[in-house]
């Protein structure tokens, strides 16, 4: 072989060689697939769970929405950052052209070490004036956010994000939401909202009837009686009035007072569909609040709301404190 082609040949072979580190220190670090989006790093999928089986999907099959698989992932060190859930929701949205004659959105659900939520979208077949809303809705809201802040996530309609003005507002991203909840309890059991009826009559049968002699007052808006199926076991009021909150707007909340069968406050029930206030810890304090009226007579809490117990404890959301105490004094009055 002459000298020139010897040089050419390992001249060759040199090149290759960096072409193939390149090629496997590209493949290494950039992200390709879609779990690598979810943490931003590449990951590998390991450990995976089938958790249930998905049915089989047609126009007249019933909508569903589903977690079924669940993996860890670990980064090139095998150092595990997260885990990772695939869900399925199916729907009559169909994607005109898109061979499919029902609606499917397809997503893996990241969780990370640091209780973070990251979700993104392997296929959204949905109606096409809705798609780009979707598409923008999690990556909006599903980048990073603590797992504590999922279940204040707002929904809208996917087809307003997308500016379809001329279809009507009926494909709700309120379904990306509740599948991440899914993968939410899953990863984080003791998340599970606790039905508060069960912790305060401390059974799971309890039975609500209506009380036939209540009459509705200005502010006492319903009276149930809690039975175990053959007992009475206690009562429960509902509260309702308006007021001022944090900036100074009005809205309304709804109190229920919880009653054993010895007259007793056994607690309250704030419910998040009717409480209009600010929620979080100003909710939080509030509710930390009535807990000084658990125990007491009807007779004792006037009493109470008189001793303007616990001021520091809802500090930053007095005003609805103040609207509290009033329903409560209201409640003293409209009912004796």
């Amino acid at each position: 072989m002459k000298r020139e082609n010897l040089l050419l040949l390992i001249n060759f072979s040199i090149m290759a060689l960096i072409g193939l580190v390149f090629i496997l220190i590209y493949q290494s670090n950039v992200m390709i697939d879609v779990e690598d989006q979810l943490f931003n790093q590449k990951v590998e999928l390991v450990d995976g769970t089938k958790l249930a089986t998905l049915p089989q999907m047609s126009e007249n099959s019933s909508n569903f929405s589903m977690v079924d698989m669940k993996w860890n992932a670990v980064d090139k060190n095998d150092e595990k950052v997260g885990t990772v859930y695939h869900a399925v929701i199916k729907n009559s949205f169909t994607l005109s052209g898109s061979g499919l004659d029902y609606g499917l959105i397809e997503l893996l659900i990241g969780f990370s070490e640091d209780d973070k939520v990251y979700v993104e979208y392997i296929g959204v077949y949905q109606s096409q004036w809705a798609i780009v809303g979707i598409q923008k809705y999690i990556q909006d809201y599903y980048n990073g956010v603590d797992i504590l802040s999922i279940q204040g996530i707002p929904s809208f309609d996917a087809d307003i994000v997308a500016g379809a003005t001329e279809n009507p507002a009926n494909v709700s991203t309120d379904q990306i939401k509740e599948i991440v909840m899914k993968a939410l309890i899953l990863e984080y059991p003791e998340l599970e909202e606790v039905n508060p009826y069960e912790e305060l009559f401390g059974i799971e049968n309890y039975q609500f009837e209506d009380d036939a002699t209540f009459v509705v007052t200005e502010h006492v808006t319903d009276k149930r009686i809690v039975t175990d199926g053959t007992n009475q076991i206690g009562y429960v009021y509902s509260l309702t009035g308006s007021g001022e909150y944090q900036g100074g707007d009005d809205a309304s909340i709804v109190i229920e007072i919880v009653f054993g069968s010895d007259d007793t406050i056994l607690g309250f029930v704030l419910p998040e569909e009717t409480y209009n206030h600010s929620g979080g810890s100003f909710k939080s304090k509030n509710e930390e609040y009535l807990e000084n009226y658990i125990g007491l007579l009807i007779s004792e809490i006037q009493a109470e709301v008189d001793a303007g117990n616990s001021t520091d404890v809802t500090s930053g959301a007095s005003n609805t404190r103040a609207l509290i105490d009033e329903l409560l004094e209201a409640f003293v009055s409209e009912v004796n």
